[in-house]
Order: C-alpha cells, then structure tokens, then sequence
C-alpha cells in the first residue's frame, strides 16, 4: 500500500527544511564558538602588544620567538577546540527545533517513520496524528545559539580584553597600521647577495687650472683634460679584481674591501683609457691629454724713463692658458753684461689672470745703475713653473737729477764704479778731487768726513761687498749734499706710500679681517711718515727763510689735512669700509703729489737760481781775465820802453809767458763751463784764446811789442765775450749782475786761482790773492774800487751811485792795497801793480 502524504507537502517540505538549515547553523555555532574563544584570546592579548609598539623594542630574535609562540598557541588552541566539532544531520535539527518549540513526542519523526500494522483502524490512526504533527510544524522555531561561554568564563574576561583592544587602538590612533605591520615583521639580518657591479670614474684638473673635477660616462666617450690632471677609477661589485690599461699600459686596482676597488693614475698622455673584469670590459673612454703652454709676455710699447721724469716706465703683457702666476722684468747693464741682473717684480692685476697688461712705473733712481744703459726682458711664470720670455729692449734707467757739483760727482764716481767695479780708479781720483777742496762742503764736517770714510773704504776693503757698501754710502751723501735731512723724509714718505697702495689693493682682492687690519697698520705708517717729512720741510723752510719768502702756516694746514685725511682713510679700513677708505686714499695721494710737484719746482727754482749764479760768477772771472792780461800788457809795454825797470826782462818774459799760458788755459775751462751752462758758444771768447795763444809764442821769441798787441786784441775779445756771456744769460731769462741773488757756485771763480798755482800773482810771483783775483772779486761784476771793470754787462749803469756798503767795501779795498804797497820786501812786479791800481783814485 502507498504512504499518506499529507496536504500541502510541498510547502510544508519548504518550511521545515528552512527550520532545519537554521537548526543545524545554531548547533554549529554553539559548538564553534566555544572552540575558537582561547585562540582568540592569544590573538587579542597580541594585539594589544602590538598596537602598543612594544614588539620592534624587542631584538629581532626574541620579536620572530614572540610571532612564532603567538603562532603556535592560537594554531594549538584552535585545533584543540575545533577537532570535536562535527557538522549536525537533519535528525540533530530536527531534535533542536523539538526541544526549542516545546514539542512532545517527536513529533517531526512521523515524517519518516511508517505505520507498525497495516490494517484500517489503524493506518486512520497513523494518519490523524501524522496530520496533527504537520499543524504543529508552523509554530517550530530554532531559538538564539547559546554557546555557554558563561560557564566557562564566568568572571567574563572575554569583555575585558575586548575594551583593552580597544583601548590600545584608540592609544595607537592612525599609527595602529604602521604598528601592527611592525610587530609581524621583524628586522632579521639579511643575508647579501651578490652585490651589482658600479664604476665610477672622474678626472681632476691640477688645481692651478680652477677646473672642476670631470666625471667620465659608464657608458664611455671621448673627454680632453689638461697635462698633470689626476684619474681615479672605483668598482664595487663583484670579488674579482678589475684591471686598468692605457694604450700599452696596464695597471692594477687597490682592494678597498671584499667587493670595492680602486685606482689612481697621473695622466701624461692621451690614448685608449679601459677598465676589465674577468675577460670582459666594464667601460673604456678615449682621453686626450692638453700640453700646458708656456706663458708669453712682450714690451706693450718701448720702456724707459720719459722725459722729466724720475720713474723708470716698464709698459707689459703676458699670457697664459691657465693663468700667469708672476710677472718680473730683468735688467742687466749693457756695458757690463756679465753682472748680476737686476729683478723688478711686476704685480699681477687679480691674482692669476690669463691675459693682462700695463704699466708698472718703477722708482729705481736709488739703485747704482740709474742713468745707466741697460738691457731688459720680462719674463713671465706660470703655476706650473714654466716660463716665458720677451725680447730684449735696450733703454736707460730713470735718474734723479743732481744740481749739487758735490752730489753730481759723488753721482758720477757711483756710475764708475758699477761700470768698472774691478777698477777704481777713477772714482778714487773723483773722490780724491773733493778731499783737495773741502771748501765745497761749507763748513759741513760729518759730509767730509763721510767722504773720506768712502775713500779710504775703497782703497783698503777689498771685500765682496765692498762696492755696494761704498756705491750706498755715495748715495746717501749725494742725497745730503743735495737735499740734506729733507730727502731722507721724503724717501720715506714715498716707501711708505707704495706699502700702503699695496696693502690697498690686497684688501680690494682678499676682503678680510686681516687685510683691514695690514692696511689700517700701513695708513698709520704713512701718517706718521707725513707728519716726519712736513715737518723736516717746515725746518728747511725756517732756514731759508732769509732767502726764500715762505708760509709756515700754509704749511701746518696742509699738514693738518694730509694728517685728517690718512686718519679717515685709517677709521675706515678698520670698519670695514672700503669704498671710503679708497677714495680717502686716492685724496691723500693727490694732495702728495702736489706736495711733490711744489718740491721739485722749487728744486728747479734752486737750479735756475744756481745757474745765474753760475753765470755770474763766471763773468767775474772774465773780469778777472781782463785785469790780468792788462798787467801782462804793462809788463810788455815796460820792456819795450827804451829805458826799461826790469833787472832781468829776459826772465820776467819767461815768466809772463808762463802765466799768459795759465791764463789761456783757464780760458778753455771757463768756455767749457759757460758752454755746458747756457748751451752757446762765445765767439768773442774764442777770439780771446787765439790771441792770448798769440801772445805766448811772441813772448817766447822775446818780440815784446808783438806781444802786446796780441795781448790788447785779448782784452778786446774777452770784454767782446763778456757782453756775448751777458746777452746769452739774458736768453736764458735772467740778467746777470742784479743784486739779490743767492746760490751756490760751480767752482769756476776758483778755476783761475787753481792755474795760477796758489797765489801766484799775475807777474808770476807774490803770494797771496791780489785786488781783482777771484778770491776778492765783486760777483756783481764791480771792480775792486766798486766801478764797472770793462766789459761788464752793466755797462748801462756805469752812472750808478755806490750804496753806503758797496763805499765801504771800496775804502776798506784802497787801504789794504795801501799796506801793500808801503810793504817794499814785495816783489817789484806787485808793488808796480799796486801802483797803477792806486792811480786810477
């Protein structure tokens, strides 16, 4: 017989089997949940741990143990509790949903169970209380799981730790991502492997091309560095040692460690530059290597000294690929080339510059070849240490003119001895020549003393350096003679501005501390050097005063400025204010120049003044000439009288004849000298030498009378020279004869005396300087009477009244030509010139 199905099975089926899927879901859960709370417990407690940050503060080992426990326990607890779970059937579900909906009897099983008997009472009875059970199955529910976590943790951790994994992600906030990954990964040591291979390869320029280091590309290329640049090759990577080659050259690496080598080369040559590594090659490069050149320099324009000008001009350029280094001009003396050179060093522009030019004025009238011809050459040097050459230029030093006849010889005897060191002769007879006339030195006894410690250094020091000691010490007194105390200031003065135009410039190019600080110390060096020099012209200003009209007080102000000035510029080296400080200094270098320049035109005032003198007492000589060749003529006239005086006139002929050969002979000097002095010729002076030449072979034939009038034509042509000497210094812008001026002679009033050998008169004999001599001669032409002697070029005013002195000086004449004259042990010739100068009253 077929089952009883009951009505609506279907939806029925649909219904129950819904209940038992939820069913068997709530056993499972029931039985899981239990199973999984101690695994995840460790987890929460690691957790907790780890949101902390607590894990990285452990080492490594103990952070990778901690994981692994971590690991293990919650593995461990997990599969103790999961292993008797088992997955609940449908007869599980259907009991749950039972005792869940308080159902008696089981009554879902009478949808699998059949009827024990068969029979109709009793399948009716099955089927009633089948149909009964399937009522039922509308109000079956499955119920909320209950796991029974309760009773086994009854003081309910479980929640506490859950608010503490809470806690601990509020406490690591954003950062609780960064945490966790922390505590799960530790910083094991790892192991290395094999490293890649890097090379790195550069050039380095020698520093004195200021080129940077020049990197070579892995992958290779073509470079250019100058000669001397240093290569370094570095390879890490790799445990075999590579190996270097250029061209035929092969070189190794140093091990820096296990895996980095390295190599260093100096670069000579060019060529195929490669780096090789077990058979293969890393890298190779094509390297030229740049020769350095030598450096050039030339004469920009030809140097020497221009005219009026104390400075030697050295005008350059040079040249170098790199820049030159130092500059200097060498000079070697013309007529004496094997002698030392002498090294002028010419500062740089900037340092090192690679091409530059200019004008370096150098100061070297101190040095004993001033005035001097001299061969020069620049050379140039260049940080390598090469050097380069200019061609050769003849020129001569710049000397400082002298106006001193002292100083002009000790100049001169300087000259001799750097031409001729080896023979001193002539400057010994130079400085022998003024020892015989310390008249010169004007009472100046430390001058002449200093002179003879010269002379005898010569003859008896014969050491090395002796010349140079000598050749200083001549300067020094040159220096003296002309200038005296003045010149040694302003030596100084000038040696101290070139420190401080140095200084200057190495603060413009090296601003520092220290170089304020130099410069400030060398502007405080120059003021004091101007304050010593002003002071010293203050001093030759009251000593001359008598003679040259002078303001002190202009002085003392421009003192003042100088001194304000140099203290500025000071103030603002040492404030760091260097703009100020330069154009302070560029102030002060005017206002010296200016005081410079009025130096040396009062120096030219003193020349022009010495050269009328000079003219003056030169015309006083011929004046002198005059009087003397009349007292040959009277001696001629006498002799030829037919009742002659002389004892003896053939000797006093031979006596006049060796004094009008004196006289001629101081007549050459004389021309000499007016001619050197005014640059002209005197005709007249010329035609009185011919004639007193005249005289002397007329006097040595004994013709007397020719020998007189030779002797009048040579008055005739000095008083014609006289006039000529007068008309030429006029040219030159200054009438001789006017009174008031002051100067220092050039020792041609003391020519005639000289000739005349001591006194001796114009007759050849006597003793002692005769009235109208040079020693007594008027230098404004007057003869001893205090009249106009003839040819004076004051012939215009032969009308003049004497002054009160000039009377004086004539009464004081006529009676000393009185004393004279009553002494009768004189010689007649004196006594016979005495009286004829007494007749003229």
């Amino acid at each position: 017989m077929t089952d009883p199905a009951p009505q609506g099975s279907t939806n029925l089926h649909r219904r129950l089997a819904g209940r038992r899927f939820l069913a068997r879901a709530a056993i499972l859960f029931e039985a899981v949940w239990p199973a999984l709370w101690p695994p995840l417990a460790v987890v929460g407690l690691f957790l907790c741990v780890a949101l902390l940050n607590l894990p990285p503060l452990l080492p490594a080992s103990l952070q990778v143990a901690l994981l692994v426990l971590v690991a293990l326990a919650t593995a461990g607890l997990l599969f103790n509790g999961l292993r008797k779970v088992r997955l609940p059937d449908d007869h599980a579900a259907d009991r749950r949903l039972e005792t869940r909906s308080g159902m008696l009897h089981r009554p879902l099983s009478v949808l699998t169970d059949k009827p024990a008997t068969g029979d109709a009472v009793g399948l009716a009875l099955w089927q009633a209380h089948a149909a009964r059970a399937i009522t039922q199955i509308g109000r079956m529910h499955v119920g909320l799981p209950q796991p029974g976590l309760a009773r086994r943790d009854p003081r309910a951790l479980r929640y506490g730790l859950l608010l503490s994994v809470l806690a601990c992600l509020g406490i690591a906030n954003t950062d609780a991502p960064t945490r966790l990954y922390a505590a799960v990964t530790p910083s094991l040591p790892v192991t290395p492997g094999a490293p890649a291979t890097e090379l790195q390869a550069w050039i380095t320029p020698p520093a004195y091309t200021r080129i940077a280091p020049i990197f070579l590309k892995p992958e290779g290329g073509s470079v250019s560095v100058p000669a001397g640049s240093h290569l370094t090759v570095n390879v890490s990577g790799g445990g075999s040692e590579p190996t270097l080659s250029l061209n035929d050259r092969t070189g190794s690496f140093t091990a820096l460690d296990h895996s980095s080598f390295q190599a260093d080369w100096d670069l000579t040559r060019g060529g195929h530059l490669t780096v090789r590594r077990d058979g293969g090659t890393l890298a190779d490069w094509t390297v030229t290597v740049v020769a350095d050149q030598p450096p050039t320099a030339a004469w920009s324009d030809n140097p020497g000294s221009p005219p009026s000008s104390q400075r030697t001009r050295l005008p350059w350029q040079a040249a170098d690929d790199y820049g030159v280094t130092s500059l200097q001009a060498e000079l070697r003396l013309r007529d004496r080339p094997d002698a030392p050179p002498l090294v002028v060093t010419i500062p740089m522009p900037g340092g090192s510059p690679k091409t530059a030019h200019g004008l370096s004025q150098q100061d070297l009238t101190a040095h004993p070849w001033a005035g001097l011809p001299v061969i020069g050459r620049l050379v140039a040097h260049d940080a390598a240490g090469q050097a380069g050459t200019s061609a050769d230029a003849t020129f001569t030093i710049a000397e400082r003119p002298f106006h001193n006849p002292v100083a002009q010889v000790l100049i001169a005897a300087r000259k001799s001895l750097s031409l001729h060191p080896d023979d001193r002769g002539d400057a010994l007879e130079a400085l022998d020549g003024l020892m015989q006339r310390p008249g010169l030195f004007a009472g100046d006894i430390g001058a002449f003393l200093n002179l003879s410690a010269i002379y005898y250094g010569l003859v008896f020091d014969h050491a090395d350096n002796a010349i140079a000691e000598a050749q200083d010490m001549l300067w020094q007194l040159a220096l003296h003679m002309e200038e005296g105390q003045t010149e040694q200031t302003a030596q100084s003065l000038e040696e101290a501005r070139q420190a401080a135009r140095d200084a200057m410039d190495k603060a413009q190019q090296q601003p520092n501390d220290a170089t304020r600080q130099e410069l400030a110390k060398k502007l405080e060096e120059l003021r004091q050097a101007i304050d010593r020099h002003m002071q010293a012209l203050l001093q030759e200003a009251q000593r001359n005063n008598a003679i040259m009209p002078f303001d002190p007080k202009a002085l003392r102000l421009s003192d003042r400025d100088m001194q304000r000035m140099a203290q500025q510029a000071e103030q603002a080296a040492k404030e760091g204010r260097m703009a100020d400080a330069q154009q302070q200094m560029a102030q002060l270098e005017r206002m010296l120049d200016q005081l410079r320049n009025a130096h040396v035109q009062k120096n030219d005032g003193k020349q022009a003044k010495s050269k009328r003198q000079r003219g003056k007492n030169q015309q006083s000589v011929v004046q002198d000439l005059i009087a003397r060749e009349g007292g040959l003529l009277d001696h001629a006239q006498q002799r030829d009288d037919p009742n002659p005086s002389a004892a003896d006139p053939n000797a006093e002929r031979t006596a006049d004849a060796r004094v009008q050969q004196a006289l001629r002979r101081a007549l050459g000097e004389l021309m000499q000298q007016f001619t050197d002095l005014s640059g002209e010729a005197s005709p007249g002076l010329g035609e009185a030498d011919q004639a007193m030449r005249d005289a002397v072979t007329k006097l040595n034939q004994g013709q007397d009378q020719a020998a007189g009038d030779s002797q009048q034509q040579a008055i005739a042509a000095l008083q014609k020279g006289n006039k000529e000497m007068g008309q030429a210094m006029a040219r030159m812008g200054q009438q001789p004869g006017q009174e008031g001026e002051d100067g220092q002679g050039d020792g041609s009033e003391d020519t005639l005396g000289m000739m005349m050998q001591d006194g001796q008169g114009a007759d050849g004999q006597g003793s002692g300087a005769l009235p109208g001599s040079p020693d007594q001669a008027d230098p404004n032409g007057r003869d001893p009477l205090g009249r106009y002697n003839q040819g004076s070029a004051s012939d215009n005013d032969d009308n003049a009244v004497p002054e009160h002195r000039e009377q004086q000086r004539t009464q004081a004449i006529q009676d000393e030509l009185r004393r004279r004259g009553a002494d009768q042990e004189r010689p007649r010739q004196e006594l016979d010139y005495i009286g004829r100068l007494l007749k003229q009253f």
